[in-house]
């Protein structure tokens, strides 16, 4: 027996508020009926939430955590493997929360199956965490729902998250050597900023000789920095902060994706990144028989860069309108590829199949930029370290030969 609180109106229309206890939210609202209700709203009760609206501390601490890629995946596998084997929603649900690891995903898990014992369905019950469950994912279930086939929804839901993790695996693994050295040349050019280049100032001062123009300009850099660091330090973490503050604004980050879309290299690394995204979310939505509006909506949340998340919004409107596919989502920053194989998946009835050959497609090509990055950052790097120390024993030396002269 659970329990439940309504809020309903007598026969006479006066407001009342109470509790019920029943097995289930159908049987609550049946039995407010027979005693002359008409039931306005109807809830289960939650027990015991003294710690922020959950039960204890430990579940309290638990629902302020994340949820990983890795933990979503394996929940995905494990009920589409249930629901393939004929378990009931219920069941698999209880079966996957004794199994995951995830305390957020756990605690989750465990009020979304209060809620399907209550009545309620596998996709409204995941609405209730948006932190957990995207928009796609609960659309993707809704289809599931209407058409009966949740077990390949789950098995969709993983391939999918399995491949945006391992693209976000794939840049983040080509960035680690990058800033490795970006920190080391960092380190080298404070050092010698602070030990290397005051002893040889001073060294050179003493000879009471004119010194050359590279070794006047290096000391001049070193006391310069050495006098004013913490104005330095300050304006560039001020600078840091006006960014990431315009960045949470609507026309902030629209503007800075713009202007990263049009950094050599780096850009076509994020529009590729973008495209295999899209194609990807498009492609599991329209196979799952989400409509092309909806579909472009929902893929729009997916996205990072504003720029295309908003062209797909307008796209969508456009879809709603009337107006096909491919010349509703024509924009410069849309590479010219993606709008023409989308109009020939809408011509040949086959748009979901093209957009997984996209996918795949841009997948690849992600693959082959990143590793191209890599190569020209490591060559780039080197060359800016060993131009900061050789400019230093540049200056030092042509000291020491006019002070021979």
């Amino acid at each position: 027996m659970a329990n439940f609180s309504y809020y309903a109106l007598t026969r006479q229309g006066v407001e009342v508020r109470g509790q019920v206890q029943a097995d289930d939210i159908n049987a609550a609202q049946q039995d407010l009926r027979q005693q002359g209700f008409n039931v306005m709203e109807l809830k289960p009760k939650r027990e015991g939430s003294i710690f922020f609206g959950q039960a204890n501390f430990s579940d309290w601490l638990a629902s302020q955590r994340s949820v990983s890629s890795s933990a979503l995946i394996f929940f995905f596998r494990q009920m589409a493997f249930m629901l393939k084997a004929g378990l009931a929603v219920a069941q698999a649900l209880e079966l996957a929360e004794a199994q995951v690891a995830s305390a957020r995903l756990n605690l989750t898990l465990r009020i979304m199956l209060k809620d399907i014992e209550a009545g309620q369905s596998l996709s409204l019950a995941m609405k209730k965490h948006p932190a957990v469950f995207s928009d796609m994912m609960v659309n993707l279930v809704v289809a599931g729902e209407t058409t009966g086939d949740l077990s390949s929804i789950m098995e969709r839901l993983a391939i999918h998250l399995d491949k945006k993790s391992a693209l976000r695996a794939q840049m983040t693994n080509a960035m680690i050597y990058p800033c490795i050295v970006v920190f080391a040349a960092i380190g080298v050019g404070v050092f010698m900023v602070v030990k290397i280049i005051p002893q040889f100032a001073k060294f050179l001062s003493g000879k009471g000789k004119v010194l050359p123009p590279s070794t006047q300009m290096l000391i001049d850099i070193s006391d310069a920095i050495r006098s004013h660091g913490v104005l330095i330090i300050g304006v560039l973490i001020a600078f840091i902060l006006f960014i990431l503050i315009c960045y949470q604004t609507r026309i902030g980050r629209l503007v800075t994706d713009n202007v990263l879309l049009r950094v050599p290299v780096m850009g076509n690394m994020l529009v590729t990144g973008s495209m295999a995204q899209l194609s990807w979310g498009l492609s599991i939505l329209l196979r799952s028989g989400v409509p092309v509006f909806e579909a472009m909506k929902v893929t729009s949340h997916l996205l990072n860069n504003k720029v295309y998340a908003n062209q797909l919004m307008v796209c969508s409107d456009k879809i709603w309108q009337g107006k096909d596919i491919a010349r509703s989502l024509d924009h410069p920053k849309i590479p010219p590829l993606v709008v023409h194989m989308i109009a020939v998946g809408e011509k040949t009835g086959s748009l979901d199949n093209i957009l997984e050959e996209l996918g795949v497609y841009y997948e690849s090509l992600l693959a082959v930029a990143i590793k191209r990055l890599s190569a020209m950052i490591e060559p780039a790097m080197i060359l800016v370290i060993g131009g900061m120390v050789g400019f230093v024993y540049y200056a030092f030396f042509q000291a020491l030969f006019s002070l021979v002269n």
